[in-house]
């Protein structure tokens, strides 16, 4: 424990304050689904090496999803946090201070999507059937609701089609559900 700890003093002293800060922020961005973190952004910046960069990326990242650093309180702090210079502790608890609404998303987003299945938007038209092959004259509204979902494995889209009983039943099992 003692050589990591004297691993991630060495690497994270490597960087200036700046640099950091702006580390910290994409390492958010990447976890908020936005552009990855590559080494090569860094490269000229900070004199890590490959392995120091995963490294540090690594550690940053197990602090960032962890759902204690949100509180900001030092007892509630992963060991990990501790262990890390006094520098990067500010420079963490100063990000998650700006950032935290996303990453409070980001987090429950990765959560829901490994526990099950989630909504991601939806979409929605209103027709009006004048007649069909049954009826002549039908004169109804009809909903088509596109609801895009995500599980751990896809995305896709559910069509349904709802007349206004139908969406009555699904806009009052929606309201029982959000309490």
């Amino acid at each position: 424990m003692e050589d990591e700890t004297e691993l991630l003093q060495n690497i994270f002293t490597k960087v200036n304050s700046d640099v950091m800060n702006q580390f910290l922020h994409a390492c958010v961005d990447e976890i908020c689904g936005r552009k990855r973190v590559t080494f090569q952004q860094f490269t000229n910046s900070v004199e890590w090496t490959e392995n120091e960069y995963k490294i540090a990326r690594q550690v940053i990242f197990d602090l960032l999803r962890n759902p204690a650093v949100l509180y900001l309180e030092n007892e509630r702090m992963p060991h990990r946090y501790v262990e890390t210079p006094a520098e990067l502790q500010l420079a963490i608890r100063t990000c998650v201070n700006i950032r935290r609404e996303h990453l409070v998303k980001a987090l429950l987003r990765e959560h829901s999507i490994k526990n099950g299945t989630t909504l991601l938007d939806f979409d929605w038209r209103l027709k009006w059937i004048m007649g069909s092959s049954k009826l002549a004259t039908l004169k109804e509204p009809l909903l088509q609701l596109d609801l895009i979902i995500e599980d751990s494995k896809s995305q896709q889209i559910l069509d349904l089609e709802l007349n206004r009983d139908e969406l009555d039943m699904l806009i009052n099992a929606l309201e029982e559900v959000g309490g």
